[in-house]
């Protein structure tokens, strides 16, 4: 028989080992389920988990395999561009007669990244006659442009000579080679997974810190409706009055204006825009914070009332699929569902009280990707959707792309088909015999200006016969109907952007002053010298300097400073005078300050 001590110690370790065994059991459990968790803490899981589903979503926009074989292969592509256009949608009036529902754009190129080629033939067709047709190439550091109905060779300059070039001549840098670039998201600043764990937490923990037990709630097997699918889910609410769940807000804003890894990941941005942005430059950084504190005051100016607020979570085997923000001025809906081969993400915004309403869609499915907008206000509705989808046969792609535009009484559609073939020989490079090209980076100054001159007058011929085959005003119809171009904006002839004009128009808008003393007028003919084309003496007080975009003359520019330079004790003010037909600067008037104490 066992002696007694020996029962015990073996009676003792047993029980030490079944404790244990339920302990391990209770906290593997409390880990890899939901069992025993508090609904704050299952509140705070799922609404943590937004940020992580982010992050896994991230990983999709990466290339395909076929995109990174593009990348050091050879290829050409076939592609074409159409609209169509139609008013009075579903009425007897229903219209199609456009023209540019005749037009169509066929675009042949040959690209070989590994040697930095790329050349692209562009055809403008009406009712497949062809209206024009323009050449690119890019050649290592090369870049060229030739109608071939109006040059038999290349305008052609270094990349990093467009810019001072187009300085020489009097012109703003028109950065058209930015629409060649491939948008490379390799580069996109995503948030790491290690940062995506500091946002959650913090956040969270900042939340916590303002909340009690008594605000939290869940309700169990309950059923949504995402993307046409039943899910079953588990809800975990967060109920607040409407001054907690602002002052909660204000909390979360201060600490975003101060947080490093965002302000980081918004410079990155910037960064990485940089060269695809089309717009004036801007900070993000600054515009970022500005938001915020505008949004910030508004949240404290209409801080008052005891009406309930929610944040409810929705969570399906673990995963937040679904966050809803209700407001009694609003209410917020975030979507986040990830399944085999398919991912889907609405975030939708309603405002009863002034029947607003927004909701956007992204969906991917395999190679196929889609963006919806629709936008309700005052009862009336408009939809855009964006649809890539791409066919991969071994050596072969096809490509495409189709815009949608809807509302109640117009419908807008856009496709882009595309053909892409991986192979041996992509083309001949044409710019490498010089019979072939003009480099203007090789041209004096006043060779340039000779050859851009000639070059603008052929090219506002070719301009001519196209717009005597197109109805410009049709075309902006259209651009007006889907919201890229506003009503009253005015689209002269000038040859040149809206973006481009404010640029224009601002480096001398910003010189107007008043009482400006010598050395300032020296440094704003300075300014101005390389669009001073003629001087104006409107009276004994008043003088009128004449500016033009593209060219200047030395000599007026040389008397101006020297008669400055001569009355150094005389003040003046200035201000711009514009064009009616253009809306360009067309000239700075400077008048004498007679009597300064009268002013």
């Amino acid at each position: 028989m066992m002696p007694r001590k020996k029962r015990k110690i073996i009676l003792i370790v047993s029980i030490i080992s079944i404790v244990a065994m339920i302990a391990m059991t209770l906290i593997f459990l409390y880990i890899t389920t939901d069992s025993f968790k508090s609904s704050r803490t299952l509140f705070s899981k799922y609404l943590g988990q937004n940020v992580e589903n982010w992050g896994a979503m991230q990983s999709e926009n990466k290339q395909s395999e076929y995109e990174e074989l593009l990348e050091q292969s050879k290829y050409t592509t076939n592609t074409e561009v159409t609209v169509n256009y139609t008013e009075n949608v579903g009425t007897d009036l229903e219209n199609t007669e456009n023209v540019i529902n005749e037009l169509k754009l066929e675009i042949k190129g040959q690209t070989d990244n590994s040697k930095e080629y790329n050349y692209q033939d562009i055809h403008l067709l009406k009712n497949d006659e062809k209206l024009s047709e323009l050449e690119y190439i890019q050649s290592g550091e090369v870049k060229g442009i030739r109608f071939p109905e109006l040059f038999s060779q290349y305008l052609v300059a270094s990349k990093d000579d467009v810019k001072e070039i187009l300085q020489k001549t009097g012109q703003e840098e028109q950065e058209t080679s930015k629409l060649w670039q491939k948008i490379d998201f390799n580069g996109f600043p995503f948030l790491t997974p290690t940062e995506q764990q500091t946002i959650k937490n913090k956040y969270i923990n900042l939340i916590n810190r303002n909340l009690s037990k008594d605000n939290f709630s869940k309700q169990k097997n309950q059923t949504i409706q995402m993307d046409g699918k039943a899910i079953n889910v588990n809800a975990y609410t967060l109920t607040l009055t409407k001054e907690q769940m602002n002052s909660i807000y204000l909390k979360i804003l201060e600490e975003m204006k101060q947080d490093e890894i965002i302000l980081k990941k918004i410079d990155d941005l910037q960064i990485w825009l940089e060269p695809y942005q089309m717009e004036a430059e801007m900070n993000l950084r600054e515009e970022f914070i500005q938001k915020i504190d505008s949004l910030m005051s508004d949240i404290t100016r209409n801080n008052i009332g005891q009406e309930q607020a929610k944040i409810t979570v929705y969570e399906n085997y673990h995963t937040t699929v679904r966050t809803v923000i209700q407001n009694p001025e609003y209410e917020i809906t975030i979507d986040l569902l990830s399944l085999s081969e398919e991912n889907y993400v609405q975030f939708s915004y309603q405002d009863e009280k002034n029947k607003k309403k927004q909701v956007v869609t992204y969906k991917k499915t395999g190679r196929q990707t889609s963006i919806d907008f629709e936008k309700t206000e005052k009862e009336q509705t408009k939809k855009y959707q964006l649809v890539n989808n791409q066919k991969v046969n071994g050596n072969q792609c096809e490509k495409n792309k189709t815009f949608l535009y809807e509302d109640d009484s117009n419908k807008v559609e856009a496709s882009i088909k595309q053909e892409i073939n991986i192979v041996d020989i992509a083309g001949e490079d044409v710019i490498q015999k010089e019979e072939n090209f003009i480099n203007l980076s090789e041209l004096e100054e006043e060779q340039l200006q000779t050859i851009l001159e000639q070059a603008k007058a052929k090219i506002s011929e070719e301009t001519t016969k196209v717009t005597n085959h197109v109805k410009k005003e049709e075309v902006l119809q259209v651009l007006k109907v889907v919201g890229l171009v506003k009503e009253n904006q005015n689209f002269e002839n000038t040859g040149i952007t809206e973006t481009e004009k404010k640029r224009f128009n601002s480096k001398f808008e910003i010189l107007q002053g008043e009482n400006l003393e010598n050395k300032v007028i020296l440094n704003l003919i300075d300014a101005i010298k390389s669009n001073l084309v003629d001087i104006e003496v409107v009276s004994g007080t008043e003088l009128k300097l004449k500016l033009d975009r593209l060219r200047n003359n030395e000599e007026v520019v040389t008397n101006l400073t020297t008669f400055m330079e001569e009355s150094k004790n005389q003040k003046y003010n200035a201000k711009v005078e514009y064009d009616e037909t253009t809306g360009l600067v067309s000239s700075i008037v400077l008048t004498k300050v007679v009597d300064e104490k009268k002013r």
